[in-house]
């Protein structure tokens, strides 16, 4: 059996190298994932935490649900990520309303805990072309979201 893993010091590894679209280290998103998770949600799980750090794993990385699990990472965790992962070639929106009218909680609070980084009036001043995209993706689907959460 696998020790618990250090879940940020293994998004860190995932991700190493990688850089976001501001030129910083991709994992500074990650952490700013789950200290919104946990300032908006306080009773947050360790397993939706985890998620928020893991968010992007499957999407970005070399990481299958396979390796996370090898890794330590629980079945729950993965679950998360797993349904927070859009699928390839899927219409964004649609894909958020899916989500929503899921109405598991772990999901929506680690995706809304992304939404927010994503439309951070400093994050898109700093982007270009973002104030447009917070527009016509991030803003709309928090509504959704948000709605998908009660």
């Amino acid at each position: 059996m696998t020790d618990k893993p250090d879940i940020p010091a293994l998004a860190a590894r995932l991700h190493a190298g990688q850089m976001d679209k501001a030129g910083k280290p991709y994992v500074t998103h990650l952490a700013r994932v789950a200290a919104i998770l946990q300032r908006r949600w306080p009773e947050a799980s360790a397993d939706e935490i985890a998620a928020a750090w893991l968010h992007d794993s499957l999407e970005d990385t070399e990481a299958s649900e396979a390796s996370l699990l090898a890794a330590g990472v629980s079945v729950e965790t993965i679950r998360i990520v797993r349904a927070v992962t859009r699928p390839e070639g899927s219409d964004y929106l649609e894909w958020i309303k899916a989500l929503a009218d899921s109405g598991d909680v772990s999901v929506l609070r680690v995706k809304l805990a992304d939404n927010e980084d994503n439309r951070d009036p400093a994050r898109v001043a700093a982007l270009p072309g973002a104030a447009e995209r917070v527009a016509t993706r991030y803003e709309p689907a928090r509504i959704i979201l948000e709605r998908g959460l009660g």
